[in-house]
């Protein structure tokens, strides 16, 4: 039994070169620090359903000394004065949800598991057509550089699948005769 395990372990793990887990490393630390931002984002919103984020916003950009009488800065304000518990209660469960998904990639990356790596791929392959529509409607630095960053590690983590795909599978015959002789007895 101890020995299947050890096999199945195995056969999940990565096992890409030092290089590769540096930068598998730093993917993994950036989806944990995601990803416990976010669960302690939802954990405060449940436990702050009927606080006046209005105020608590225009404290913040005071203290970084930030005019919240700006317009732009004044419409932040005044939508969060009147946000309905409903919708924190929603933006809560999200944020967990995302948060605990991250959490789990962040995790599987840095323990090296191949598993995380379709898994970010996958997940954050999901969320970017969001993402584009986001940055479209509300265009914002921070946005696109967020998106430039999802990017590069779906970019690489597929460029790493792909490779690992590739060492994995058998040469294929090159010539037609090759191919016969494989078919006849």
């Amino acid at each position: 039994m101890y020995a299947l395990v050890i096999v199945v372990g195995a056969m999940t793990r990565a096992a890409d070169r030092p290089r590769s887990r540096r930068i598998l490393r730093l993917i993994a630390l950036e989806r944990i620090a995601r990803g416990v931002l976010l669960l302690a984002t939802g954990v405060y919103l449940l436990f702050h359903l009927n606080s006046d984020f209005g105020r608590l916003a225009e404290r913040v950009m005071r203290a970084i000394e930030l005019d919240p009488r700006r317009p732009s800065l004044h419409r932040i304000v005044a939508y969060l004065r009147h946000l309905p518990a409903s919708e924190l209660r929603i933006a809560a469960i999200v944020a967990l949800g995302y948060g605990a998904l991250e959490l789990v990639e962040g995790t599987g990356l840095w323990l090296d598991q191949l598993w995380a790596e379709y898994l970010t791929v996958i997940a954050t392959s999901l969320l970017l057509p969001f993402e584009l529509y986001e940055l479209v409607h509300r265009p914002s630095v921070w946005k696109a550089a967020g998106i430039i960053v999802n990017l590069a590690i779906v970019g690489y983590l597929a460029y790493l699948l792909m490779r690992r795909v590739r060492r994995s599978r058998p040469l294929e015959p090159t010539t037609t005769s090759e191919r016969l002789d494989e078919v006849s007895p």
